[in-house]
């Protein structure tokens, strides 16, 4: 079984040793497209579906029922509206790329009902293809300075 690599500082984790601002957004909806359709519906009061492992079908219910499934995120617990922690995280992606990180998450506070919004890149941060496509564009450049 292999053991996740730790630094000197103990172990890696995306909200640690930012070398940039952390980006914040409030909203009354969501900034993330996943669940933004149905946060529509359950504030007008419409069916959405029913979370497929426990039932099927559709259903009208509350916003404590529909996020019920969501965990909390206790590196940023706190809602940016209300300052409150009653809430539940609805949207993560991290992506970790030659030691530099992008991440993005999205709270629902279950008090003011607003979206706390957090995401952070390093300066720079590429994708692989952005790396590939930077080291190419050199070889490229260095082999027209030859020609010329």
């Amino acid at each position: 079984m292999s053991k996740a690599k730790k630094s000197e500082a103990g172990p890696l984790a995306y909200n640690t040793n930012l070398r940039a601002e952390i980006e914040t957004d409030v909203n009354t909806a969501p900034r993330a497209r996943v669940h933004s359709v149905e946060w529509r519906k359950i504030m007008t009061g419409e069916p959405v579906e029913i979370n497929p492992s426990i039932g099927h079908g559709f259903k009208i219910m509350p916003v404590s029922e529909w996020s019920a499934r969501w965990k909390r995120n206790d590196d940023f617990p706190d809602c940016l509206q209300c300052k409150g922690t009653n809430t539940k995280e609805h949207h993560f992606t991290q992506t970790w790329c030659r030691g530099k990180k992008l991440w993005e998450s999205e709270l629902l506070c279950l008090d003011c009902h607003h979206f706390s919004w957090r995401s952070y890149k390093d300066p720079d941060f590429k994708t692989p293809e952005e790396f590939e496509r930077d080291r190419w564009d050199a070889i490229i450049a260095g082999q027209t300075s030859i020609l010329a």
